[in-house]
């Protein structure tokens, strides 16, 4: 941190001082040029002037040889000139060097000005094929154009100036280059130097080490800040040893604590197998409630699957009365008769038989057809919905195997069968239907139980498979038929068994996992 905060504030001032030390350079050998460049027109403007003044009498009378003369003495006397030209306006151009001179005739030129503009710039001689420094220069007398002279000078001492100049100006740059190195270095020492200090001392406060406090002494920003920094690391002292005190504060209630904690889970065990206990006993009470309640059920179904044959063991009773006063009765009506009580009360015992088969509970899971089951289990209740005038549809088409308890499914059944019915007889519903049906998917065996009593109403349909929920009045339901039917499916089963609403009923679908290896 402490390398890169340097070079990052060294590398920004050294980056600015270049940079303003190159513009200045560069500013400054560009005027230095131009001076230069300017000192060639003022030494090629006092060539011209000083012949036009040395030789003015001679340019009024027009006297052509005592100026060409005094020109070519000039001219080979200064080394500067390559060559001097003097344009008239008749035509007439003298070209004069310091070897020769030659006279031009260039009236057939179209424009006559072309050298008879004021300009100058360094371009290639057309008359010595050497690079030069180019002046035209006007020449009027009384404000009249006489004609032009058109001196070239040679680019020695210019190159020899611009060369000294390009070379004061590496030196300036070095030096300035070193110089803001220098100052770049020194700026930088001196603003991170405080900045790095505040930071080692903030590294050693981070690793717990209050005591050290930073030692800037000065009135800039950076001192304010070191003040602000030790302030704080004396709150964060202060702030430690209150923490800590709590600390130990918090560890004594701990210790307490955990020491409760003991003493509660010594005597745990005992809570947790006395409330398992309870539950089982409640659950037990849940169950034989359930029974009970499913007896009851029975009892009147027995009633009713006994009505029938009680009224035809009547009409023997009294026929064999009857017989026996008309003095009819004989050995062959007497043992027609016998014969036919024994049938009727055969068919009663059969009954018994399959009431009390149905209540014997299974140990162990088994597979089971559910057509076969589901036809034995409305066979005990078809006379009770025959006698209230309810219609049961069955679709138990195919034959459809699963695995678990056969006759705590038939149970299931018949509770799901009987809310149905009271349901249908409680809204005096005048077509009443419960249709059953049969079906399986990839996994289970379905039972699907739709009737036509109108629904169940939205607000507690998520309640029907709660313990001791029933909306029967007080007597005619205990409200734990639905409660058991679902753990019997859910629980011991690994089924599932849920409800819906229908347009016009409701829908049980109960789910029973298929017994493996069969319809699969």
């Amino acid at each position: 941190m402490r390398t890169t905060l340097f070079g990052k504030i060294f590398l920004l001032i050294f980056s600015t001082i270049t940079f303003i030390f190159i513009v200045f350079i560069y500013q400054f050998m560009k005027l230095q040029e131009e001076s230069i460049f300017d000192a060639q027109i003022i030494k090629a403007k006092s060539i011209a002037q000083n012949i036009i003044i040395s030789n003015s009498d001679a340019m009024v009378v027009d006297d052509e040889i005592t100026l060409l003369e005094s020109v070519q003495d000039f001219v080979k006397l200064n080394s500067e000139i390559k060559s001097f030209t003097i344009s008239r306006k008749n035509g007439m151009r003298i070209v004069i060097t310091k070897d020769n001179w030659n006279l031009i005739d260039f009236v057939d030129i179209p424009n006559k000005n072309i050298f008879l503009e004021k300009s100058y710039k360094i371009t290639t001689s057309s008359i010595l094929k050497d690079e030069i420094f180019l002046y035209n220069y006007p020449v009027y007398f009384t404000h009249v154009l006489w004609g032009d002279f058109r001196i070239e000078l040679n680019l020695n001492e210019y190159k020899k100036q611009l060369d000294q100049l390009y070379t004061n100006s590496i030196y300036l740059g070095v030096l300035l280059f070193i110089t803001s190195f220098l100052v770049s270095y020194i700026i930088a020492k001196m603003i991170s130097k405080p900045i790095v200090n505040l930071s080692a001392i903030s590294e050693e406060v981070s690793n717990g080490d209050l005591s050290k406090r930073a030692k800037i002494e000065s009135n800039d920003e950076i001192g304010r800040l070191s003040k602000s920094f030790n302030t704080m690391v004396s709150s964060l002292e202060v702030s430690q040893k209150e923490l800590t005190d709590s600390h130990n504060v918090l560890e004594q209630r701990v210790k307490q604590r955990t020491q409760e904690l003991k003493e509660l889970n010594a005597s745990l065990e005992k809570r947790v197998h006395d409330e398992i206990k309870a539950r089982q006993e409640q659950e037990q009470i849940l169950i034989q409630q359930s029974k009970l309640a499913a007896m009851g059920e029975m009892i009147g179904n027995i009633a009713h699957q006994w009505r029938q044959p009680l009224n035809a063991l009547g009409l023997v009773m009294q026929n064999i009365q009857f017989s026996y006063e008309m003095d009819e009765l004989d050995d062959e009506f007497m043992d027609r008769s016998v014969k036919k009580v024994n049938l009727l009360t055969s068919n009663m015992s059969k009954t018994i038989d399959d009431f009390r088969n149905f209540f014997k509970p299974n140990k162990e899971k088994e597979g089971f057809v559910l057509n076969s089951l589901i036809e034995k289990a409305l066979a005990l209740v078809e006379s009770t919905f025959e006698h209230n005038d309810i219609v049961i549809e069955q679709k138990l088409e195919g034959e459809i195997k699963v695995f678990g308890f056969p006759n705590e499914f038939s149970q299931t059944i018949l509770n799901v069968m009987n809310n149905a019915k009271d349901a249908l007889i409680e809204n005096e519903i005048s077509d009443a239907k419960v249709s059953i049906s049969i079906s399986k998917d990839d996994k289970y065996g379905i039972v699907t139980i739709i009737d036509n009593a109108g629904g169940i109403p939205i607000d507690i349909i998520d309640k029907i498979f709660e313990p001791y929920f029933t909306t029967k009045e007080e007597g005619k339901g205990t409200g734990i038929g639905l409660y058991m039917s679902k753990i019997i499916v859910e629980q011991n089963m690994d089924g599932k068994l849920y409800a819906k609403n229908l347009d016009n009923g409701a829908e049980f679908i109960v789910k029973v996992p298929l017994y493996e290896g069969f319809n699969r």
